[in-house]
């Protein structure tokens, strides 16, 4: 009886076989249930979204991208192009708090939209440009490595923490690598963190486009904020779609901010319309026009009549334009008066045929050569 139950099943065998083979079943059908699993389990062990700890940025970029840099692998962020193109599809431009005087990043943190400029500040007056801007009410501070005044920026901090003034966790400090130190930007990110003194950086961005190894200096940015020594990141003088994309694209966390001259006579309308898909908001540099331009804007009749029309100054009025217009203004002064007059600029607002006034005045004309 064995017997015959083997032999009728070696038979049964051998016409299903013939049957897969004969419909094309007998090749190898790939199982995708692994595949969706893996996927679905690399999505799920990505960093917390921001706002979730505050600790990580979760902007993804393109699976090619990281082919083309498999470094990025280390970086958090990577989950492919699926999603990096829904993340794009879905950002929104950054939405400026006027009464509180904020904008979220797409970091996920919190960011003042008017502070001080360190630009050829040195030792003392470095030191009290911050320390007055912060007693006067400012939270947001901007230096850069190339200025030489990150140790004067980090006593003129301390110095309103130990009176009591603030705390650190209330300020936000911003710092730039330089192009010099591209190459080495670890050891850049560490510098800047010992000479302001600093457990960590809120914002570190990029000093100037460098395609010869810009995107390895911002790697490293990524790595240290994955170190927990940056919180948010971003570029200075990328001045073209173009060149802002060649850098996003070969990398893994979305710039927050992008800072370049921004004033009434250029209003940086490109850049700002292409950054709206990254969530990604412009940060001026020389709000005012750069020193030995300021009284060009100063004397603006369209600037000038509208300032008069609240009781303002004109460095005033140019400044509440840039908030209102989507700007974060950083404008620098060793000038204990002019520091608190250009923080004065919360209690009135410009009108609507104000504001389209100052858009008139956009000549796409930059002050600066750099």
């Amino acid at each position: 009886m064995r017997t015959a139950y083997r032999v009728w099943g070696a038979l049964v065998s051998l016409v299903l076989c013939f049957s897969m083979t004969a419909c094309g079943a007998g090749d190898r059908q790939p199982d995708y249930t692994d595949e969706f699993v893996e996927e679905e389990t690399q999505i799920n062990s990505q960093p917390d979204a921001p706002g979730e700890d505050g600790e990580t940025q979760g902007n993804d970029r393109t699976d090619a991208a990281r082919e083309e840099n498999p470094d990025n692998a280390a970086v958090p962020g990577n989950s492919g192009e699926e999603q990096a193109s829904e993340e794009k599809d879905t950002s929104e431009a950054p939405v400026f708090d006027l009464e509180n005087g904020t904008v979220m990043l797409n970091s996920g943190y919190e960011m003042p939209i008017l502070g001080i400029g360190t630009f050829r500040l040195s030792g003392s007056e470095a030191e009290n440009s911050v320390y007055w801007a912060l007693r006067d009410g400012y939270r947001l501070i901007d230096t850069a490595r190339i200025y030489g005044n990150e140790a004067d920026v980090g006593r003129g901090i301390q110095r309103a923490v130990d009176e009591g003034i603030v705390t650190r966790e209330e300020i936000f400090v911003t710092t730039k690598m330089w192009t010099d130190d591209f190459d080495n930007g670890a050891e850049a990110v560490d510098a800047s963190l010992e000479r302001l003194g600093l457990d960590y950086i809120d914002l570190m961005i990029l000093h100037h486009s460098q395609p010869r190894n810009d995107v390895a200096a911002y790697q490293a940015m990524e790595q240290a904020v994955s170190e927990g020594k940056l919180r948010s990141i971003g570029l200075s003088n990328y001045y073209t779609p173009e060149d802002f994309d060649r850098l996003v694209n070969a990398t893994s966390i979305v710039p927050a901010l992008l800072q370049n001259e921004t004033h009434p006579y250029h209003q940086s309308v490109e850049m700002k319309e292409h950054l709206q898909q990254y969530g990604t908001v412009m940060e001026s540099w020389f709000p005012l026009g750069g020193r030995g331009n300021t009284q060009t804007l100063f004397d603006d009749e369209t600037i000038s009549g509208i300032a008069q029309a609240h009781g303002k100054t004109s460095a005033q009025a140019i400044l509440r334009w840039h908030l209102q217009a989507g700007n974060i203004a950083i404008p620098g002064s060793s000038n204990e008066d002019h520091i608190q007059e250009n923080f004065e600029i919360f209690d009135f607002e410009l009108t609507d045929e104000e504001m389209q006034e100052m858009t008139a005045l956009d000549r796409n004309e930059r002050f600066a050569a750099y």
